[in-house]
């Protein structure tokens, strides 16, 4: 009976070194394959395999077509790919992964499709109201909401898987909404990649409210900010990537900000700015004193891009960064209507605005990170509709604003190319805000 088990322990020990040895031979496998949206290139991949690979053999192997200067990262698995594209990306990229494992066993060679360009967002202005739209890439919009009196915010969500919205009734009443989005961004086949797959409505609120703020960070959660009539009606929520709700006890006095990569979030106070992390950790928090607000948030460096507004009534851009005091990097009687930035923060760019009488001229800087005015273009006869944004594609390397004109009533969609600056075109529909939404 010994004899017998033991014999058998043999076996299984054998059988258990022989799978073993078979795994062990066996090539790698591409497990995922997804876009990063928190990089400081143009754009990024996370790529996982089924067992650590020699980062060297993927970066020499692997072929990117057309050939875009690149570089890969990490140690073992998932690396990732970032493209540090020199000129725009203007169609789809294609991929072919390789290389071999630490062990030396070789991945087959896989090609993939991966379009990395942003989609662009309109409130389309129609003869019953507004409603949502998204341009394709052939050129067609497609509804993405129904037709509201007024769509009086968008907001994309940050990883690109849908858009949060608030609609108005024409009563002062208003109504928090998001679009759930499906991206087909990287694909075997090219035919694959496709605008995003359209999920129902939901109402994010039960009921209406009097106002609403929304922000979003690249992980993809949401900050909803809203409130009524009544005191103490104002809440904060905030609505995590997996759909999970937190209600945030905080105090502010105007809207408020997620942090790109998530984590933490600007309040704004009558005593400037402070930043908070979103769960509690008993430390105090960082303020920034002076009449300060945030024209924007720099993706992958911490860094962000302040407007300053000063008591002579002139105003200055600063830039602020991890540990440092504000940077001035202009200083002038102009309104600074817009900023935007890249996602290292050496990159800057401004709408400026002054007036003579009824006529508004507006013109464009490019900043460096010390402060140097690089370019500057007038924008000439159009304007930055007011209270819309500034925002730079790193993959096309342009920005988009909602421009118009004084004998129109609506805004258009605007694209300016970034380095150097020079109108790219305006598009001929009848907009309320134009946005960005990234690939996903």
């Amino acid at each position: 009976m010994k004899r017998r088990l033991y014999g058998l322990l043999m076996v299984a020990t054998l059988v258990l070194i022989a799978q073993q040895q078979l795994l062990q031979r066996r090539p790698p496998r591409l497990v995922e394959i997804k876009p990063e949206p928190i990089h400081s290139g143009s754009t990024a991949l996370n790529v996982r395999f089924s067992r650590p690979m020699q980062r060297s053999s993927v970066a020499t192997t692997s072929v990117l077509k057309p050939s875009l200067k690149h570089r890969w990262l990490g140690t073992d698995t998932p690396l990732r790919l970032i493209v540090d594209a020199d000129r725009p990306i203007e169609a789809a990229v294609e991929l072919t992964i390789a290389g071999t494992d630490q062990r030396g066993n070789a991945l087959q060679p896989q090609r993939w499709w991966w379009d990395p360009r942003p989609w662009l967002l309109v409130s389309r202005v129609t003869d019953e109201g507004e409603q949502l739209q998204l341009l394709t890439r052939e050129e067609k919009w497609q509804p993405l909401s129904p037709v509201w009196s007024q769509i009086q915010t968008i907001v994309p969500l940050g990883n690109g898987r849908g858009v949060a919205m608030v609609s108005s009734d024409g009563n002062r009443e208003e109504r928090i909404w998001w679009k759930r989005l499906i991206p087909h961004t990287i694909a075997t086949d090219r035919s694959e990649l496709t605008q995003p797959t359209a999920l129902a409505l939901e109402p994010l609120l039960e009921s209406d409210v009097l106002f609403a703020h929304l922000s979003s960070n690249l992980i993809g959660d949401l900050l909803v900010q809203s409130g009524g009539l009544t005191p103490g009606s104002e809440r904060f929520e905030l609505i995590r990537s997996n759909g999970k709700r937190q209600q945030l006890d905080l105090l502010a006095s105007g809207p408020m900000q997620l942090l790109p990569g998530g984590g933490g979030l600007i309040v704004p106070t009558y005593n400037g700015l402070t930043l908070r992390p979103l769960i509690d950790t008993d430390k105090p928090a960082q303020v920034l004193p002076g009449s300060r607000e945030v024209g924007a948030l720099c993706a992958a460096s911490g860094r962000a891009v302040l407007i300053r507004h000063w008591p002579d009534y002139r105003r200055s851009i600063e830039l602020v960064i991890p540990g440092l005091a504000p940077k001035q990097l202009w200083l002038g009687e102009q309104a600074v209507l817009a900023v935007s930035c890249n996602s290292s923060g050496n990159q800057i760019w401004a709408v400026l605005g002054s007036w003579q009488g009824e006529e508004g001229q507006h013109e464009i800087i490019q900043i460096s990170g010390d402060g140097t005015i690089r370019d500057r273009m007038n924008m000439s006869p159009w304007t930055l509709k007011p209270g819309t944004p500034l925002q730079f594609d790193p993959i096309s390397q342009r920005l988009l604003l909602t421009v118009t004109k004084t004998e129109l009533d609506n805004g258009r969609p605007g694209l300016i190319n970034a380095t150097p600056l020079s109108w790219d075109r305006i598009l001929p529909v009848a907009i309320n805000e134009a946005q960005w939404l990234i690939a996903g």
